[in-house]
């Protein structure tokens, strides 16, 4: 690198000297020179830029930022490119880091894996004391005192009977109560900018260095998160409008919702979706949520707490409000107009959506479906406005207590908590309890035994670093380290998983483990009995009678045994 910087001088005053005398040279001399010159000093700024020089590949990341070959923003008018390089000085300490991390998630996975297997003998306890201790009730209407503080199971239709719904007073509220509603909600949605990235990887031909080529560009979307950046990240000239998002809010009568904090979700992730996953609060204008406090099961009320914390249950089948129940138009927003779908929004129709426009759905969830319970059976509190409990019996979570030793011995294993939708009975509820807890304990050891393989070969990373240095070497390294981590990480795996049978589960890890001796037994001793007859000397040949064959006739006879 050193010898290059030191041409350059040199090279530029043999180029002044060739251009001095000019004037007296022929013309084509000097255009020959000169381009030759000028082609060296292409070459040698080549070689600078892409730093192909050995030296440059172990050079430090932060210098190879400032020598702007490290990172580099280019906008292509379609949208912003980022190109990062990382040269095989950097990819080591990369490697470094990872073979941190493979070392902790080689530690950690075990204990995660032990306790998933602790976990799940405890779920299926606590499911089986739901199986013998649940009390059945056959007639929900009519619960009884004896068995308040008793795990009860029962199935009956969700009712709010003639009480009627509204959202929060206020312009945006619907034009009358609902009937048989139990749950009825506004979602308010802007129209915004949003950013779409795209990769791509190139590795060196030579040495461990990485390009990195990121693609931002835009997508509009409509998302119930409120207005996003004014302008976005990587894209500044892109900028996002408000629109008459301030206008709804203070038209909700109700505080604005916090924004959304940053996350670490996919970027191309759908808004909605996005909006689910970082849990956007209905109740926050200018969004608005109401539930009927009149909602019950037979003679046992229904909390809001328990319609909010069981949404597959409770809030599974959204309908869109009656046409007629949402206001044709809001004298304090003139820009809003109700679509033929029954929304207010303030997209004309036939247009297309712009940045900054906004729109409003009304949902809501009718009463008189099914749903099955297996819970604890408690005294409902009072009506804080009335001072009486709108009925008399109300649902919880029960504790589950399993006693050993004639009750002397009690395990605590934690609460128990079934909600299903439909009509179930105890068998029914049981067995999908334990064929979902199942599925989760099968999940959760898939993941484990990924992080454990996935620990191993990060371990073994900064020689795959090396290794890459080297085009094919490289490939069929990183492939026979792959091979040694999945060999090693599923051993372990497989032990740990024994290791917990024989804590969790001695019964069953005892069968499995005479099986395998038994199974191991058949198959030595059928080995060895086929050895022993491999090794058994050959007879020698018998001579046949002579008198079967004439006297001239040379015959033996060999045993084929």
């Amino acid at each position: 690198m050193m010898t290059i910087k030191r041409f350059m001088p040199l090279a530029a005053v043999l180029l002044a000297g060739v251009q001095a005398f000019a004037a007296n040279t022929p013309t084509h001399i000097v255009s020959s020179a000169s381009e030759e010159l000028r082609d060296v000093l292409a070459d040698v700024k080549y070689e600078l830029n892409h730093l192909s020089d050995a030296d440059a590949e172990f050079m430090d990341f932060d210098e190879l930022t400032q020598n702007g070959s490290g990172r580099r923003l280019q906008n292509n008018g379609g949208g912003t490119t980022e190109t990062t390089y990382c040269n095989t000085w950097c990819k080591l300490k990369e490697s470094l880091g990872l073979t941190v991390v493979g070392l902790l998630l080689i530690c950690l996975s075990p204990c995660l894996m032990w306790k998933n297997e602790g976990r799940h003998v405890n779920e299926l306890r606590r499911i089986d004391f739901c199986k013998n201790k649940a009390v059945v009730i056959n007639n929900p209407d009519m619960p009884s005192d004896e068995n308040v503080g008793q795990l009860v199971h029962f199935t009956g239709k969700v009712s709010v009977d003639e009480d009627t719904l509204d959202l929060h007073p206020g312009p945006l509220n619907i034009t009358s109560p609902i009937p048989k509603a139990l749950v009825v909600k506004r979602t308010c949605m802007i129209y915004q900018k949003f950013e779409n990235s795209s990769k791509e990887v190139k590795d060196d031909m030579i040495g461990a260095g990485q390009t990195t080529t990121v693609t931002y560009t835009v997508r509009e979307d409509w998302t119930p998160m409120g207005p996003q950046a004014e302008r976005l990240a990587h894209l500044p000239e892109e900028t996002n409008s408000r629109g008459i998002w301030d206008q709804l809010v203070s038209s909700s009568g109700t505080p604005e919702s916090a924004a959304p904090q940053p996350s670490n979700l996919p970027p191309d992730m759908p808004p909605e979706m996005a909006a689910l996953f970082q849990q956007v609060d209905l109740s926050k204008a200018p969004h608005g949520l109401a539930i009927s406090k009149a909602a019950h099961v037979g003679g046992f009320g229904i909390t809001n707490e328990i319609v909010m914390s069981e949404p597959m249950v409770f809030q599974s089948e959204w309908m869109p409000l009656p046409a007629e129940m949402v206001p044709e138009e809001i004298e304090s927003l003139p820009e809003l107009r109700k679509d033929r779908y029954g929304n207010l929004t303030t997209v004309e129709e036939g247009d297309q959506p712009t940045n900054g426009d906004v729109m409003i759905k009304y949902e809501y969830i009718a009463d008189g479906f099914d749903v099955s319970f297996i819970v604890q059976q408690i005294m409902a509190e009072s009506d804080p406005e009335t001072g009486v409990p709108t009925h008399k019996f109300a649902v919880d979570k029960g504790r589950v207590l399993d006693e050993k030793c004639c009750g002397k011995i009690s395990d605590d294993l934690g609460v128990i908590w079934m909600v299903r939708r439909g009509r179930h009975d105890v068998h029914g509820m049981i067995n999908m309890a334990k064929e979902d807890e199942k599925a989760v304990t099968k999940i959760l050891r898939i993941i484990c035994w990924v992080l454990l393989v996935a620990g191993w070969s990060m371990l073994f990373s900064i020689f795959t670093t090396l290794l890459s240095t080297l085009p094919i070497l490289g490939a069929l390294g990183n492939f026979a380290f792959f091979i040694v981590a999945l060999v090693v990480g599923t051993t372990c795996c497989c032990a740990v998983t024994a290791v917990a049978y024989i804590r969790y589960r001695p019964l069953l890890a005892f069968v499995i483990f005479a099986v395998a001796a038994t199974i191991t037994g058949l198959v030595v001793g059928g080995v060895g009995q086929a050895q022993e007859q491999s090794i058994q000397p050959t007879p020698a040949p018998v001579k046949a009678p002579s008198f079967f064959y004439p006297n001239d006739t040379d015959v033996t006879v060999e045993s084929v045994y």
